[in-house]
């Protein structure tokens, strides 16, 4: 292996790739339900997290030793942690994600997909409602073909997982790819608050006995909700933690995940910050990975939720601006001469408008929200979520690492 002085640093970029030669230390296993079982293995490089229904995890785990040298290809998460996508085992043993071997079918339905879409097109106009569905049918499974083939297309093009698989096939022909440096971090540290209640706040420090996890239905009918409930064990005490069943993960390649998963176990060094004001575990600072958990769940103007508003409020003025200009444009295109001047100047009044009003509009919606926030929080006892933010920013700074708080709603 070549000098580590000669060796580039793993990068820190959320979605950068990369590949290390690090020294196991332990790996551990949380099951959510059938179907979504994460694993999260600890090293002296860092930890790296990996979905445990694409890998033959449990083969991986009995014969994995500890100090054992393995050589892992990875992408990094927002909050400095990494997504493995393959590692090979001191004996050379490789191990991957299970990859999709019909590369041929995206090629294929993008091939295909203009037959439903032009047979729809071509399809006489019809009152009768059966009609009607069978060419709505057509032009739906048209768009999904095409939206469908697209993705994969794009996902085989994808620069981050071209490296990973150019890395993981020079492994398997015997040749050995430029490792990277991994970062060193600081030892999580122990708060200075000793464990009882702080003003509006409590905290216990202590390592988990034991972790279940169970899903729970709520409601009925079109207004059930599903969610995660997790009961942690420590202090001869249990504490609970509510989460969203529906995990984008496992709808997404692996390449694209930037966010690291909520990752408990048995023997994890805990630090549990609540709140008086509601009782809810609103803060989870796991010592054995250095990632600060802030739970949102019930609160005012999560980041999430921020995030959330902000790409529906674009869609919509997207959408808005792009059917005022179709309109537009199409009435340029039926009177079959070239816009003049006027027209365009038409067409930036239009725009200034549009401005205006989407302006307006958004002014007005974001004050009646806020509105209706404050109103329904002022008659509840404000958590002290706050205060549990600066702890959790404090305490990964002090470790050397970035200022990124693993969010759950």
């Amino acid at each position: 292996m070549a000098d580590k002085q000669t060796q580039p640093p793993a990068p820190q970029r959320a979605g950068a790739v990369f590949v290390v030669r690090v020294a196991c230390r332990d790996l551990k296993r949380l099951k959510i339900r059938d179907g979504m079982t994460f694993y999260r293995l600890a090293t002296d490089g860092g930890v790296f997290f990996f979905d445990g229904d694409r890998f033959d995890a449990d083969v991986l785990k009995r014969g994995l030793r500890r100090n054992e040298a393995v050589t892992i290809g990875a992408h990094r998460l927002r909050d400095g942690s990494a997504w493995l996508h393959w590692l090979e085992r001191a004996d050379g043993r490789l191990w991957s994600a299970n990859t999709d071997r019909r590369r041929w079918l995206a090629p294929l339905l993008l091939a295909l997909c203009w037959l439903p879409g032009g047979l729809a097109w071509h399809m006489t106009f019809s009152t009768q409602i059966l009609w009607a569905l069978l060419r709505v049918g057509l032009m739906a499974t048209a768009v999904g073909m095409f939206g469908w083939s697209v993705y994969r297309l794009a996902l085989a093009c994808h620069p981050g997982r071209r490296r990973l698989r150019a890395a993981y096939r020079a492994v398997k022909q015997g040749q050995r790819p430029r490792p990277s440096v991994p970062p060193v971090f600081s030892a999580p540290p122990a708060l200075s608050l000793g464990d009882g209640i702080h003003g509006r706040l409590g905290v216990l420090q202590d390592t988990l006995r034991d972790v279940h996890v169970v899903e729970r239905t709520y409601g009925s009918g079109q207004f059930s909700y599903s969610l995660n409930e997790y009961t942690l064990v420590c202090s001869g005490g249990e504490f609970g933690i509510r989460t969203g069943a529906w995990d984008w993960r496992s709808l997404i390649d692996p390449v694209l995940i930037r966010r690291a998963p909520f990752f408990v176990a048995a023997g994890d060094r805990v630090t549990l910050l609540t709140s008086l004001g509601d009782g809810e575990v609103r803060g989870l600072l796991n010592h054995s990975d250095g990632i600060a958990h802030i739970n949102y769940t019930a609160t005012a103007h999560t980041p999430m939720g921020r995030r959330a508003l902000s790409i529906v409020g674009g869609a919509v003025t997207a959408f808005i601006v792009v059917m005022m200009l179709s309109f537009e444009l199409y009435d340029w295109y039926d009177r079959g001469v070239a816009p003049d001047y006027w027209d365009w100047l038409d067409l930036l009044s239009l725009l200034g408008v549009m401005a205006l009003m989407l302006t307006l509009f958004g002014a007005v919606a974001g004050f009646i929200g806020e509105r209706i926030h404050h109103f329904y929080y002022r008659r509840r006892q404000t958590p002290a979520l706050g205060y549990i933010v600066g702890i959790a920013y404090q305490w990964r700074l002090r470790q050397g690492r970035s200022a990124i708080l693993s969010e759950l709603s």
